[in-house]
């Protein structure tokens, strides 16, 4: 028994196919993306809450006291080195339980540290130090205050003399969580994207034959010509056996009135 070869039946997907499928569903697909995107804009609008932040920022200068012109260098290195040391300090108990107590703050210890954020310029001996709150002012008092008292834990526990407050919280009117059109622009491409994915494997799925390619893949024939006027009966709501028979019968018909003039 001879193996059946399935590499004529398998489907090939060409460029052609792949556009066919987006310029037939482009509706469906920008129908998709706005529906989506209109439907994550109202969800946000319905569960926003707005939060505002606050920048401060620490300047960590030398080691100590003692440090000479000449070794500025090796201290501008050590200081960079202890950046992360830093910023571990600002987040410890002993720095937020303090702030937590001098402002009576409603908010644990993991609460208020979620909410402080630190970033270090490249090569830079910067601390920037930001928080979120409910309100502008309750965000700058919150990183000022945290700011203050994580100097004086940083220079107690490290032996720096000068760990500056350069620049106190900056006061923000706008919330820092809003969402950015260019957010829900992506959010429609993705479903757009999911949707013209479902239609690719529609398409792939399909094994009904449709098409002259169709008929060549799945039977092995080749067609030679087409029944006339076919096309336009269907289109009419005849079938094949049905427009044959309106043909017939419109035939007869037309001979009888022949047959009753003579």
């Amino acid at each position: 028994m001879e193996a059946t070869d399935y590499r004529s039946t398998a489907r090939i997907v060409t460029l052609r196919d792949l556009w066919g499928i987006f310029t037939r569903r482009l509706w469906a697909l920008l129908l998709a993306a706005v529906l989506t995107s209109g439907a994550a804009a109202a969800a946000v609008q319905l569960t926003f809450v707005p939060r505002y932040a606050s920048t401060a920022t620490l300047y960590i200068l030398r080691q100590d006291e003692d440090s000479s012109s000449s070794g500025t260098s090796s201290d501008f290195s050590l200081a960079l080195n202890v950046v992360n040391d830093c910023t571990y300090l600002l987040k410890s108990h002993a720095v937020i339980d303090e702030v937590i107590s001098t402002l009576n703050l409603d908010a644990s210890y993991e609460d208020l540290t979620e909410a402080i954020s630190t970033s270090n310029p490249d090569d830079t001996r910067i601390l920037e130090v930001t928080v979120e709150a409910d309100t502008p002012q309750e965000a700058k008092t919150i990183v000022d205050t945290l700011c203050e008292i994580g100097q004086e834990k940083i220079t107690e526990a490290m032996g720096f003399q000068q760990v500056n407050f350069y620049e106190k919280g900056t006061l923000e009117e706008k919330p820092c969580n809003v969402t950015g059109l260019t957010t829900y622009l992506l959010i429609g491409a993705i479903a757009a994207v999911l949707c013209y994915s479902a239609f690719l494997i529609a398409f792939l799925l399909d094994d009904r034959i449709c098409t002259e390619e169709d008929i060549q893949r799945y039977v092995g024939l080749s067609i030679l010509g087409e029944i006339p006027n076919v096309k336009q009966a269907e289109k009419k709501g005849y079938g094949y056996y049905s427009a044959y028979r309106y043909s017939s019968a419109a035939s007869e018909k037309e001979a009888d009135k022949q047959h009753g003039k003579h």
